[in-house]
């Protein structure tokens, strides 16, 4: 047979997953399940996506919607009374903010549904008139006092002021439908966003650090003796820098459509370099092929990711530029467009994944054969299963990608990426380097190298 890791007549780079021995397959596993529990930890004790501050028209002390004496506010009619408040401090890390309205009955005695038209005035922190505009809703209550519909009355991106306030009123005759109204004043949480944007720099700095800390360590060797996987590193480097993404922070400083652009780019670039080198490297190992064969297998896999690739792009921006320019509070596919082409991003991907999935099982019986194949076949074959079980988990959770994110998928998705980059890296780490001699291990450990010679 030939050899796996090098062209015949070229002098083979011993790297640790040709000395791997037992102790460090289960140290390797170790370390990488304790980073994912931390990230996991870490996410599900993080802030809120967003936060929101409730008020009450009527301000009952009773907590009822039926206004007495008791209550301390005011009743909302056509052609008096006007809501007003000034809206705590909003930085460009809340994204938006946004006003919405539940109205009660005001003693209905019938199911109803009527349209009522409020003005809307926001003011900066100058007192200057922001916008001023009326908003036509379709009000449906129930008799009684009981709970109506919830609305938005005002959805707000640009923001170009630190503080704002507002004022509502009902300019509708002759509507007698509203009673109480509780508004909900929701913005972006500027915690969740800065742990975004940590959760970002650190992970690239990290990243950055390994990447050349393996280009120092692969410096001494010629490329042409590099194995397929340390080749293929490359692309994996490019992806994690991309996917942590050295320009994250700087979205929330512009209010152009580029960076969120960029956030879907980088993100699709990733999972697509992930998926061609899990279906190149497994149906190596299952072919026991030491070098590339340009045919219809794999120029199936190439065309198979390019069309996940263009899909999941314009998926992926679709969401990440509809959330800067008009963001809204709830699903990201709730939008039916949105929702139709997640379905088919979803279907392809998933595809793509059941396929990894195939070439880990069909591999298995050719490797297990194989004392020094099955060692690769276990570092390559682990990280692929758990990388795609959680993307199956995240897509039928809804909070992948951009996805719905949450302070939760945020980090875990993010250090399983560089979890899985750093696995890789460490598997075809060379054993000499300028960091380490190159002294060989145990018995057992040699006997793995001097049987590549044989395959």
């Amino acid at each position: 047979m030939v050899s796996t890791s090098a062209d015949i007549g070229s002098p083979k780079i011993i790297t640790n997953i040709d000395i791997i021995s037992v102790r460090r397959l289960i140290a390797a596993g170790v370390f990488c399940f304790v980073a994912l529990i931390v990230a996991i930890i870490v996410g599900a004790t993080g802030p809120e996506v967003y936060e929101s501050v409730s008020y009450n028209l009527y301000q009952c002390s009773d907590n009822t919607h039926i206004y007495t004496t008791n209550c301390t506010g005011f009743q909302l009619y056509p052609g008096g009374g006007t809501w007003s408040q000034t809206l705590y401090p909003i930085t460009s890390l809340n994204k938006f903010w946004a006003l919405q309205a539940t109205p009660y009955s005001n003693n209905l005695t019938s199911f109803t549904s009527e349209q009522v038209t409020f003005l809307v005035v926001i003011y900066d922190e100058q007192s200057n008139v922001v916008k001023s505009q009326n908003s036509t809703q379709t009000v449906v209550c129930n008799t009684g006092f009981g709970q109506c519909n919830t609305f938005t009355l005002i959805d707000e991106e640009d923001l170009e002021s630190i503080q704002y306030s507002v004022e509502i009123s009902i300019v509708s005759e002759n509507t007698t439908v509203v009673g109480d109204i509780d508004f909900d004043v929701w913005r972006n949480n500027s915690s969740f966003s800065s742990f975004e944007i940590i959760t970002h720099l650190t992970l690239l700095i990290i990243s950055a650090i390994a990447i050349i800390g393996f280009l120092i360590a692969m410096r001494s060797f010629s490329l042409i003796n590099w194995a397929f996987e340390q080749k293929f590193l490359f692309l994996l480097f490019f992806g994690i820098l991309l996917a942590n993404n050295p320009f994250y922070g700087i979205q929330y400083a512009t209010q152009g459509a580029f960076f969120p652009f960029l956030n879907a780019f980088f993100d699709v670039i990733f999972l697509s370099i992930f998926a061609l080198y899990s279906l190149m490297v497994l149906d190596r190992i299952r072919m026991e092929s030491k070098k590339v064969e340009w045919d219809y297998s794999t120029i199936s896999k190439i065309v198979v990711v390019v069309i996940f690739m263009i899909l999941g792009l314009i998926l992926f921006s679709w969401i990440n530029v509809r959330d800067r320019k008009d963001p809204i509070i709830g699903s990201a596919t709730s939008e039916s467009g949105i929702q139709a082409l997640f379905y088919l991003v979803a279907t392809v991907f998933i595809c793509i994944l059941l396929w990894i999935l195939l070439l880990v099982i069909t591999a298995f019986p050719v490797a297990y054969a194989r004392q020094y194949l099955f060692a690769k076949y276990l570092f390559t074959a682990i990280p692929i299963v758990v990388f795609v079980l959680s993307i199956l988990i995240g897509i039928i959770a809804g909070t992948f990608g951009p996805l719905n994110p949450n302070s939760l998928s945020v980090m875990y998705f993010n250090v399983l990426n560089n979890v899985f980059v750093a696995i890789v890296a460490y598997s075809y780490w060379p054993n000499a380097n300028p960091f380490h001699k190159g002294v060989m291990g145990s018995g057992e450990e040699q006997s793995l190298v001097y049987q590549d010679d044989e395959i």
